[in-house]
């Protein structure tokens, strides 16, 4: 039997295209029976040598209550003028205990306005809508 990958991920958005020349933070999102996610980043052009970064963020309920970071900043550095494209992932489990929430952080170290936008996709879940 076939099944579609939209059968398989969940899809949300998380920054819209928006200037990211300062932080921007998508809303929170719950990742209830997902064992995977990864946000898909696209930027307009960066100057070479300046960078796009993702910083997943965990909280306790969709407000944002007691966010803080989940791992490491990812970061994509321009070698060549132009927009960039890139993903970060994350595991599930490495949410701390009673986290169950997440949102996307985006932001540039660009000299000029730059726009940006992220996708949340959580795969290997347990239920799918």
């Amino acid at each position: 039997m076939s099944v579609k990958l939209s059968q398989r991920l969940r899809v949300n958005a998380a920054v819209t295209p928006q200037d990211i020349q300062a932080a921007k933070t998508s809303p929170f999102v719950s990742i209830a029976g997902a064992s995977q996610i990864m946000a898909a980043v696209t930027t307009a052009a960066l100057g070479v040598g300046k960078k796009a970064v993702v910083q997943f963020l965990q909280a306790t309920d969709a407000g944002g209550t007691g966010s803080k970071a989940l791992g490491a900043p990812v970061e994509k550095v321009a070698t060549a003028a132009g927009p960039v494209a890139f993903t970060a992932e994350a595991y599930a489990e490495r949410l701390d205990e009673g986290f169950g929430f997440v949102a996307v952080q985006l932001s540039s170290d660009n000299g000029a306005a730059v726009l940006g936008s992220a996708m949340l996709i959580s795969g290997d879940n347990r239920f799918n809508p």
